[in-house]
């Protein structure tokens, strides 16, 4: 009964929160496994105010505010493990804004690292790229999207985990492997991450080799092609 009561206060409060309508992170690693990425945020019902959201890195470096409306500011500090990202939004925000934030990660993909006596399972040469992300505040994400570009030498030889599994009203797959811009790439997405939701994938990537398939096709295409020309210039001469 006294909620409602409280509800004809509650209501305005509940309108005036600024909506995260995606939220989107890509990640492009090069050869020698730093990676340079970007934190793409929409806001819908855009109030002044401070607004907090986690990266989902530890340690990223040099993050700085690449696109928003004049007069947000940008605030980085750590929480629970990870970074946190603080948008300060100014009076007259626009009500549809996106913030764009930059930055790199160094050892984006790791070395499969054994203890004593440990043995693995993965083949030879073979590294993990794992990323998980936690909805640590209160605001809820309306999707979220992280897209993992490989370095031109490697590519996707399995997804090892992706969380959470699929709930019935959601059509997968949780990790998509595709290509983007030319890259191979490997995406999560999750759609509806109230606080406390956790999303996770790692994939196990292996360096690329180039195939002689087609080559070693040719040249036996090649001598065959020769060796019945012979016959033809030999019936020639006969």
């Amino acid at each position: 009964m006294r909620i409602l009561r409280l509800l004809p206060f509650l209501a305005p409060c509940l309108l005036m929160a600024t909506d995260i309508q995606s939220y989107v992170v890509r990640l492009h690693a090069d050869e020698q496994g730093t990676g340079q990425a970007t934190a793409t945020v929409v806001l819908t019902g855009a109030m002044p105010g401070t607004l907090s959201l986690p990266l989902g890195f530890p340690s990223p470096e040099n993050p700085r505010l690449v696109e928003a409306p004049a007069g947000v500011g940008l605030e980085c500090g750590p929480r629970n493990g990870m970074t946190t990202l603080r948008f300060h939004l100014p009076e007259g925000i626009p009500d549809t804004a996106t913030l764009r934030v930059a930055f790199e990660v160094k050892r984006a993909i790791q070395e499969v690292q054994l203890g004593p006596g440990e043995r693995t399972t993965l083949p030879a040469n073979s590294r993990l790229f794992r990323h998980a992300f936690v909805n640590s505040q209160e605001t809820a994400i309306g999707s979220y999207r992280f897209e993992f570009l490989f370095p031109e030498d490697m590519m996707a030889q399995a997804i090892r985990e992706q969380l959470p599994k699929l709930k019935k009203a959601e059509v997968g797959p949780r990790v998509l492997l595709t290509q983007l811009d030319g890259h191979q790439a490997a995406i999560l997405q999750f759609t509806g991450l109230r606080q406390g939701d956790d999303t996770s994938m790692v994939v196990e990537v292996v360096p690329r080799r180039r195939s002689f398939g087609w080559l070693i096709a040719g040249i036996v295409l090649a001598g065959l092609y020769l060796v019945h020309f012979k016959d033809l210039v030999s019936r020639k001469r006969s």
